[in-house]
């Protein structure tokens, strides 16, 4: 008898995804597994960010502009993220706002063929983008979902670790984000995540003026860990590292009126 296969990235996830009721079969196409709600209402960031320019551009530009904004190099942000997420072979993952999955194949790589990352993104150019990423690293423990991290299409307490490397500042509702963290992850899971952060108080001047026009954050960093710690994490520790700030913490054992 023929020896059974084994199971793609989409079956070994099947469990983890909450979908509506008489959803029709799931079915990954071109590398991605549509799961954003038809009537998602992109912000302006978001638009300008889906195009096969912008994704393009930031893939090539990404890792030449990270000295100027202080940001350590990317072989040392991937350690950082595997030690504040305590990686190990077997671990299953979500990396939100996985973009051209530069983070997404690197967790890969650390948990392992009887591991699995979902890389969850809304821009569908980046994804094409990781898609190619991920084929040119071979790796067959890695789906990629389109989604939203304001409505995360995953089963409450479905992670035991969560990655949102770059993304916080993109988020339009950075708490109700957070919140969706901690209900798709496990009681003591782990959570990494770093976006543009800054040691002051208002949003004024040019940083003012892109929150107002581009949803950007520039979150202080005291406010950062106070909205990480109000959805639901203990342990917060938010270091700023040159413009960006660098969070970790565990999720709680039992969630606010839960």
């Amino acid at each position: 008898m023929p020896r059974p296969s084994n199971p793609t990235p989409l079956e070994r996830a099947a469990p983890l995804l909450r979908l509506a009721p008489g959803a029709t079969p799931l079915h990954v196409t071109n590398g991605v597994l549509d799961l954003l709600d038809r009537s998602f209402a992109p912000t302006f960031t978001q638009r300008t960010l889906d195009t096969a320019f912008t994704a393009w551009f930031y893939a090539v530009v990404r890792d030449a502009l990270a000295p100027a904004l202080g940001m350590p190099d990317f072989a040392s942000e991937v350690a950082s993220v595997a030690e504040r997420l305590a990686l190990a072979p077997g671990d299953v993952v979500l990396d939100v706002a996985c973009g051209h999955g530069n983070f997404t194949v690197e967790l890969a790589r650390r948990v392992g063929p009887s591991g699995l990352v979902i890389g969850l993104d809304i821009a569908g150019s980046m994804l094409a983008r990781a898609v190619r990423r991920v084929r040119r690293a071979g790796l067959d423990n890695v789906l990629l979902v389109r989604g939203d991290a304001l409505a995360l299409p995953f089963v409450d307490g479905a992670f035991a670790k969560l990655n949102c490397s770059g993304g916080l500042h993109q988020m339009p509702d950075l708490d109700r984000a957070l919140a969706e963290f901690a209900r798709v992850t496990q009681p003591d899971a782990r959570f990494a995540g770093s976006g543009f952060a800054r040691a002051g108080a208002a949003e004024t001047g040019l940083r003012g003026l892109l929150w107002r026009r581009m949803k950007l954050h520039f979150v202080p960093a005291d406010v950062l860990a106070e909205s990480i710690a109000s959805a639901g994490f203990d342990g917060v520790d938010v270091r700023l590292v040159g413009a960006l700030g660098y969070a970790s913490a565990h999720r709680r054992a039992a969630l606010t009126g839960t």
